[in-house]
């Protein structure tokens, strides 16, 4: 069954050895060149599955991958049921003030260990049984660099104030928790305001 077409990739819901999953398949592109194109969707299916067990390792959850087929640029892992962010903030209350907490926290553990989500909107987090489980690396990248990190929650910032009446509080909240978990924050939190004026002014 389809969950979901992208640009990029398809995600489908199956089963796995009898699990519930999730395949996603990066989809050719007619544009490129076959032997390029392959070879593009490889690198990407692999980099995507290596920021998700480097996430792991760092401490944040993220679905456990079942397979991973280079040939086919497939990746089937766990499939994730509980509510999006979104949807918890769209309820607002106790449980949006933690989960507030939790993203913070996550971003900050994946930025101490130098990896950047690359698309920190809050359709990409859900909450499971309490714990916070950041899906979709696909734009994922393994960096130090200040400026990345900083777009990262650029992103966010834009995903919070968007579209979730109280996204202003939200953030804060969730900045208060980044803070408190990452020794650079500041340097970030900088960043991203930077990010923000160059978009308004350009």
């Amino acid at each position: 069954m389809l969950l979901k077409r992208g640009a990029e990739a398809e995600l489908r819901r199956t089963t796995y050895l009898g699990r519930e999953a999730v395949e996603k398949v990066r989809v050719p592109k007619g544009y490129r060149l076959p032997a390029l194109d392959d070879e593009l969707r490889r690198a990407r299916i692999r980099r995507e599955a290596t920021l998700m067990g480097e996430a792991r390792k760092a401490g944040v959850s993220v679905p456990i991958l079942y397979d991973i087929d280079l040939v086919g640029s497939t990746l089937v892992m766990e499939f994730v049921d509980g509510p999006t962010a979104k949807m918890i903030f769209d309820e607002g209350g106790k449980d949006a003030a933690a989960t507030c907490r939790k993203i913070g926290e996550a971003i900050a553990r994946l930025h101490r260990a130098d990896i950047v989500h690359g698309d920190l909107t809050t359709s990409n987090m859900i909450v499971r049984n309490g714990r916070l489980v950041l899906i979709d690396f696909s734009l994922g990248e393994k960096t130090a660099s200040v400026e990345s990190k900083g777009v990262d929650l650029r992103l966010l910032t834009e995903a919070l104030t968007s579209a979730h009446a109280r996204g202003p509080q939200y953030l804060e909240a969730v900045l208060r928790a980044y803070r408190r978990a990452y020794p650079k924050a500041a340097e970030v939190i900088a960043k991203a305001r930077e990010i923000g004026e160059r978009g308004r002014y350009t």
